[in-house]
């Protein structure tokens, strides 16, 4: 009878144990998938709403901005460029989207409008 209660305890406390591992563990992915929240530049541009040329353009304007002047005014677009692939922060999407809306500032064809 002890060895059966042992048995029982031993099975009961390695299925709470996996069960509790097993929740912690998807807890863990899903808020380092909500912190880091990186996206490509397809998935920026869908965020953004606008194409992916758009803001390859954006970018080539404010390195020329700043490689000929020396300063860039405001919040240039964020993102990193690894391989030659670029990387964005959602969250810094956000924050050039809302300056660049308070700042009023014009991307068009002939470059940038302030």
């Amino acid at each position: 009878m002890k060895k059966k209660f042992t048995v029982v305890l031993l099975a009961t406390s390695i299925a709470f144990s996996g069960v509790w591992i097993g929740n912690a563990l998807k807890n863990t992915s899903q808020v380092s998938n909500k912190s880091l929240e990186v996206l490509s530049l397809s998935e920026a541009s869908d965020y953004l709403k606008i194409r992916e040329q758009i803001i390859e353009q954006i970018i080539r304007q404010e390195d020329k901005v700043l490689s000929e002047s020396g300063t860039f005014s405001g919040m240039m677009f964020p993102y990193t460029e690894i391989n030659g692939q670029y990387i964005f922060s959602k969250k810094s999407l956000d924050k050039w989207v809302q300056e660049a809306s308070e700042s009023r500032v014009i991307y068009s064809k002939e470059g940038i409008l302030k």
